[in-house]
């Protein structure tokens, strides 16, 4: 036990040893990672094939941070509500198809079965393919992806006509280009967060009122 532990106050113990704990946690949940993802924080290749991949493929970078450390657009202030966005980060919005709950005589589907329901093709309703090729929802985010290009090119970074469709994704879901510096992060946010925000708002209003 470290002596921060053994020398606290009764009443300290409890947030002494928590303290102590949070460095050792995240670290194992990194190596979980590493263990999974060898390549991480690149991002994973191939087919998505699972939740868990497709989750890693967008998140990646978020997912190396510190566990106890809240994203900076959960605690920023003056802005709508940003469940929704997190909904949609943590793959538990019941409007999307790969998020919904699915059990059939007590199974998981697989992946590739949970389709778009509005698209006739039976394509993979994915995050992906609703905020960016479905014919039904991808307009929304025309706006948010005019600002995302024009503030790309102001920061000297790669055109957004260069990038995946996960990493196009990904800057839609408010994580920040891998290649812009640290410290200009959250300068960035505050010029996307509004915008994304907005966006969400949108296409989950759409989303329910869809027959």
């Amino acid at each position: 036990m470290p002596r921060s532990v053994t020398l606290a106050k009764p009443k300290n113990k409890g947030k002494s040893y928590t303290t102590f704990l949070k460095p050792i946690v995240s670290a194992e949940w990194l190596h979980q990672i590493r263990m999974k993802y060898p390549r991480a924080p690149q991002p994973p290749t191939g087919s998505v094939a699972s939740r868990l991949h497709a989750h890693f493929l967008l998140h990646h970078l978020s997912l190396c941070n510190n566990l106890y450390k809240l994203p900076q657009y959960l605690t920023m202030r003056g802005y709508r509500n940003p469940m929704s966005l997190l909904r949609i980060r943590t793959q538990s919005h019941q409007s999307i198809p790969i998020h919904m709950l699915t059990l059939d005589d007590n199974q998981r589907d697989n992946y590739d079965f949970r389709v778009c329901l509005y698209c006739p093709s039976g394509v993979t309703g994915s995050e992906i393919h609703l905020i960016l090729e479905c014919s039904t929802t991808s307009h929304v985010a025309l706006d948010l992806i005019q600002l995302l290009t024009t503030l790309l090119y102001d920061t000297c970074q790669p055109d957004w006509s260069t990038l995946t469709t996960n990493q196009q994704t990904t800057r839609i879901l408010c994580d920040p280009p891998s290649t812009l510096p640290k410290k200009f992060h959250h300068v960035w946010l505050k010029s996307t967060l509004p915008a994304i925000l907005d966006y969400v708002s949108h296409l989950e209003t759409l989303l329910y009122n869809m027959p």
